[in-house]
C-alpha cells in the first residue's frame, strides 16, 4: 500500500510540476486514500486526486484550493476530508475537500486570529 501511495504521488507530482513550474512546492500532505494536498512557494494550494491502476496511476486531477498569495506555504495538516494550511506570514486557512475522485472540489476560509 505505502508503494502504490508514494507511485501515487510521483505521477501527482509530475502533472503538478507541469502545471504550476513557476512555484515550487514547499509541502506535500497526502490524504491517506487517492489524493493529497500541495502547497506551493506562491501560498497557492491544490487539492489532487489519482486513480484507476495498481501501481501507477492512469489519470491525476487537481484543482486550486487557494489561489497564490505571495506568502508561502508551511504546513498543511489533514483530518479526513478537511486540511488546516499554514503560512509562512503566520495566517492560517481551513480547507474542505468535496465532489468526486475526477471532479474534486476544494473550499477555503481564512481563519482570523
Amino acid at each position: 500500500m505505502k508503494k502504490q501511495i508514494g507511485l501515487f504521488l510521483l505521477g501527482v507530482l509530475s502533472l503538478v510540476g507541469l502545471v504550476s513550474a513557476a512555484s515550487g512546492i514547499t509541502v506535500i500532505s497526502n490524504n491517506n486514500t487517492n489524493g493529497a494536498w500541495v502547497g506551493y512557494q506562491d501560498g497557492s494550494v491544490r487539492l489532487c486526486n489519482g486513480g484507476g491502476g495498481t501501481a501507477v496511476p492512469f489519470w491525476t486531477v487537481c484543482t486550486t484550493a487557494i489561489e497564490a498569495r505571495g506568502s508561502a506555504v508551511t504546513d498543511i495538516s489533514i483530518n479526513g476530508q478537511r486540511a488546516w494550511v499554514g503560512y509562512a506570514d503566520g495566517q492560517m486557512h481551513y480547507c474542505k475537500e468535496s465532489g468526486s475522485d475526477q471532479r474534486p472540489v476544494a473550499e477555503c476560509i481564512e481563519v482570523k486570529p
